[in-house]
């Protein structure tokens, strides 16, 4: 699972047996080529060290010079990196998910250079120690909710470890508060953070209002192996956000919950949003017979969720497009003007200018077109 809730550490017996020596290994990596319209960081941007950031585990780690070269084994933090630079020049080492998640969806389109990006670890988050430390990165961004096992071989080999925990809005907004003081963005930070603030209140405001009618949702991560978003997921925030029921609250915890056929049939989802770590599309669902019965099905209301510059039904910088996107979904005479936010969105994060095939592709339009009112709500 690309985010799981426990991972499995099969690796871990191995990396414990790497020592401070693996120092050597250290030279410099290439960057990548950057194209015509990035801003080229080469250790001096940012102002002045040095710099001191605070991580989520209160953890304070200070660099002597402006941060120009950082890895990340957390999937969605690259994607978030280059919106805040509109360059993929710090990335220098990434997750593989995040490199498929950018070939599936916009970011390599945006910025095709990062799909040379080395990589350090896979979907398990344990870090190749040995890749890592020939970047040579000023930092390295991990996970802190998933054992220790994942991060003392990191600090074991002499690198700066920057820690982040996973699945609010809250934990969200403090990534990007965290990468604003990394990278010398905080006026980018904070205009991301009120954006997010503005967007939340219509969403809210919307969902009062519709609050009568609030469909029963589901959220299926995986839908061959039927995993759902429940309680204590970012999947149950943005469906309670939008004005839904989450129909497996209560079932269990974590946004890939395994449940039975039979729980799913009798919740029987109004509506099913699928998310983007396999290519389940609605139309595989509407052919499956074993959910004929499901509302859900009968009044095709099964949608994939948007995959931009990064999948949207995690968290992310684009999260707030997927809020707006969610509630016209349960609600379809809210229309948000979403296809104009996304331009606008790519434009002041990415520095790019989407194409309506641009847009349609984020949306998913020709997969979704099949179900009700997405060709209404959605294409241009």
């Amino acid at each position: 699972m690309p985010i799981p809730d426990s991972p499995a550490l099969n690796r871990r017996q191995l990396l414990r047996s790497v020592g401070i020596a693996a120092l050597a290994l250290g030279a410099l990596g290439a960057t990548s080529a950057c194209s015509s319209r990035e801003v080229v960081t080469d250790g001096t941007a940012g102002g002045e060290g040095p710099i001191t950031v605070v991580d989520q585990y209160d953890n304070t780690i200070t660099f002597d010079t402006p941060v120009g070269r950082i890895v990340s084994v957390i999937i969605p933090v690259p994607s978030m990196i280059i919106g805040a630079d509109q360059s993929t020049a710090r990335n220098v080492g990434a997750n593989k998910v995040a490199i498929s998640l950018a070939s599936a969806g916009m970011l390599g389109t945006m910025f095709p250079q990062f799909l040379q990006t080395p990589v350090v670890a896979g979907n398990d988050f344990v870090p190749n120690v040995e890749h890592i430390l020939a970047q040579n990165p000023d930092v390295v961004i991990q996970w802190g909710d998933k054992g220790d096992d994942i991060v003392a071989p990191l600090r074991n080999a002499g690198l700066k470890v920057l820690l982040l925990k996973y699945g609010t809005q809250e934990d969200l907004e403090a990534w990007i508060t965290i990468f604003g003081d990394l990278l010398g963005k905080k006026p980018e930070a904070d205009d991301l953070l009120a954006t997010m603030a503005a967007d939340r209140a219509v969403v809210e405001k919307s969902a009062r209002a519709h609050a009568a009618r609030a469909p029963r949702a589901m959220y299926l991560y995986n839908a061959p192996e039927i995993k759902v978003g429940a309680d204590n997921s970012y999947m149950d925030f943005w469906i309670r956000l939008a004005g839904g029921r989450n129909v497996a609250a209560g079932a269990g915890s974590g946004s890939s919950l395994a449940v039975t056929r039979e729980q799913v049939l009798t919740w029987d989802p109004e509506v099913v949003i699928l998310g983007n770590f396999e290519p389940t599309a609605p139309e595989d669902v509407y052919r499956d017979p074993t959910w004929a019965a499901l509302s859900a099905v009968k009044n095709k209301r099964v949608y994939k969720a948007p995959l931009g510059g990064f999948s949207w039904d995690p968290p992310c910088n684009e999260s707030n497009l997927m809020w707006l996107w969610v509630n016209s979904v349960f609600f379809p005479d809210e229309r948000h003007d979403l296809r104009a936010r996304i331009a606008e969105t790519y434009r002041h994060l990415y520095a790019y200018d989407v194409t309506a095939a641009d847009v349609d592709r984020v949306l998913h339009l020709p997969a979704n077109s099949v179900s009700s009112d997405y060709d209404r709500l959605f294409r241009a």
